[in-house]
């Protein structure tokens, strides 16, 4: 009898044993200039896969592996760096017969050029990070979340000493708006911190940034480079810092993103126009600490309602 990847007692009755079969996720990649267990996209899955999310029901460990071809499986996970599968979508759907039941994330593609359409399969759920709204609207969708080196970082306990923590590349015009106003805002108020870079991991060390975000009350999270996900916002809430969410891409259009994202409306403001971070900010501290506590409960049971899902999928 050969075993599927799905984790559940097997009794072989005329052994009088048990055997449990571990439940698999393959970081598959075709590109040989691309580790798809590697990327800083993958924190968020690696959570899950690792038990440190939430552990539903029946919860086993899975075996985690790198791998270039995808054996036959009867359910399995699979995650590729989509950004590096530009064009390979054929052979990626080819590998992916060789599981009967699939749920397929594509991480890391911001400029969405992967082709998601040319992904046929009898049994497969997908799950799209850095969604587009328009163009993925069908697909489960999954922000950037944040980067697989976070908890190395991250204090056991938080305490609050600044009322703003910003360090970031600025490299488009969403971003050169907020400065302008952080400049303003930092030389008026007091406990801000506030870090001008030139480039991508380019400003502070990682223990010192999340230790500032993890004493910030409040962080602006600028747009990416085409949409308004972003590192920094799941960084926050991360670090129960609230994040001010932007609602406008790099070439000026506003789109309802996080509430699309989340399918509901998150708990964090959201903000169209720069100027308006005095207003914000005076309503984040009048409201503090209850908001952060009302973010935190949210945000603990999103990831809750994400394995439930996910798990879900892969035993259906």
């Amino acid at each position: 009898m050969e075993l599927g990847s799905y984790t559940y007692p097997i009794t072989e009755r005329a052994l009088g044993i048990v055997m449990q079969v571990k439940l698999k996720a393959y970081f598959l990649s075709l590109n040989p200039e691309a580790s798809a267990l590697r990327q800083w996209d993958a924190g968020f899955i690696l959570d899950f896969l690792k038990g440190n999310m939430w552990q539903p029901a029946g919860w086993q460990d899975f075996e985690i592996k790198e791998v270039t071809r995808l054996p036959k499986e009867e359910r399995a996970i699979v995650i590729i760096p989509a950004r590096h599968h530009k064009s390979l979508e054929e052979q990626v759907n080819q590998e992916l017969q060789s599981i009967d039941n699939v749920v397929f994330f594509c991480l890391g593609d911001e400029e969405a050029e992967f082709d998601i359409e040319k992904i046929e399969h009898q049994s497969i759920h997908t799950w799209i990070q850095n969604p587009h709204i328009g163009k993925h609207d069908n697909y489960n969708k999954l922000g950037t979340g944040y980067p697989q080196h976070i908890k190395e970082f991250l204090p056991k306990e938080i305490h609050k000493k600044l009322n703003l923590y910003f360090a970031g590349q600025i490299t488009h015009k969403r971003r050169i708006e907020l400065i302008d106003v952080l400049l303003e805002y930092e030389a008026h108020w007091r406990n801000c911190r506030v870090i001008k870079t030139n480039g991508f991991t380019q400003g502070e060390a990682p223990k010192d940034y999340y230790k500032y975000m993890c004493e910030a009350m409040a962080a602006p999270a600028p747009s990416g480079a085409i949409i308004p996900d972003s590192f920094r916002l799941f960084e926050a809430l991360e670090c129960m810092s609230i994040p001010i969410a932007d609602t406008v891409t790099p070439k000026g259009k506003i789109m309802p993103y996080w509430d699309w994202l989340f399918g509901e409306a998150p708990p964090f403001p959201q903000v169209t126009q720069w100027d308006s971070l005095y207003a914000i900010m005076l309503e984040i501290l009048e409201n503090y600490p209850m908001n952060v506590h009302k973010q935190t409960a949210w945000w603990i049971k999103f990831k809750r309602n994400f394995a439930n899902k996910v798990w879900r999928q892969l035993n259906a």
